[in-house]
């Protein structure tokens, strides 16, 4: 994988904001603690993940269990150039899954071999801390009230795989759409796969403008910045059906 990250597959956001002035008025007289997230190298935590060597299996379906996943964007806000924020909004509101295979092949010692990947995350439900900020990418900048889902989709992929190792790293690239508009969008990812469960955490980048709308602002004071991060983290587990 190109760099380290966290999965899967779809959705992204923005600071607080609004087109209006009266919402924008009002989100500076509302006394409210905002959520923000301060990204830094002292923040990141390392995962060690015991790699262990698996046996090949065909035609298995992933589901997404959306209790133990969540969805995030990663907005960089920029005041006055004097001040800069991450702002995080996160949602569990995922549904999709995958078909995988595990199986020799001639590219390496093994391959992943990913079919028909369908996830959906509802926009709309994105919380970042401020109702005024969330109503605002609901109704105003997103406008995901009228365009709820944001879905990425990979009809079929193959990875080399190490040995049959438990464990990836890999860049993925699929079509993520937004607004009723498609996107190619590569994805970093890590995966790795335990009691028939597989845990996914990715991130990729996207700008605002690809989708039909520019990212918020408010004349001077602050704006948003492209890109925008997209932070996935899944817990896909093995169906029966």
């Amino acid at each position: 994988m190109k760099q380290y990250s966290k999965l899967a597959i779809v959705i992204l956001l923005f600071a607080s904001c609004s087109q209006q002035d009266a919402t924008l008025t009002d989100f500076e007289s509302e006394n409210i603690q905002t959520s923000t997230t301060q990204i830094s190298k002292e923040d990141e935590t390392t995962t060690t993940i015991e790699i262990e060597q698996i046996d090949k299996f065909q035609d298995n379906l992933y589901v997404i269990n959306k209790e133990k996943s969540t969805a995030s964007y990663l907005a960089p806000k920029d005041f006055l150039n004097t001040n800069f924020e991450i702002v995080k909004g996160s949602t569990n509101q995922i549904n999709g899954g995958f078909e995988l295979s595990l199986d020799e092949c001639e590219q390496a010692d093994s391959c992943l071999y990913i079919k028909n990947l369908l996830i959906s995350v509802d926009l709309s439900t994105l919380k970042s801390g401020s109702s005024i900020r969330d109503g605002a990418i609901k109704n105003n900048w997103l406008e995901s009230k009228l365009f709820p889902s944001a879905i990425y989709k990979i009809d079929e992929i193959v990875l080399p795989n190490n040995n049959f190792d438990s464990k990836i790293d890999e860049t993925v690239v699929g079509i993520l759409t937004i607004r009723n508009i498609e996107v190619s969008i590569p994805f970093s990812i890590t995966a790795y796969m335990q009691d028939d469960q597989i845990y996914i955490s990715g991130i990729t980048e996207v700008n605002t403008t690809w989708f039909g709308f520019d990212a918020p602002t408010k004349f001077n004071a602050w704006e948003v910045l492209n890109p925008i991060g997209i932070e996935i983290d899944f817990v896909a587990e093995k169906s029966d059906s």
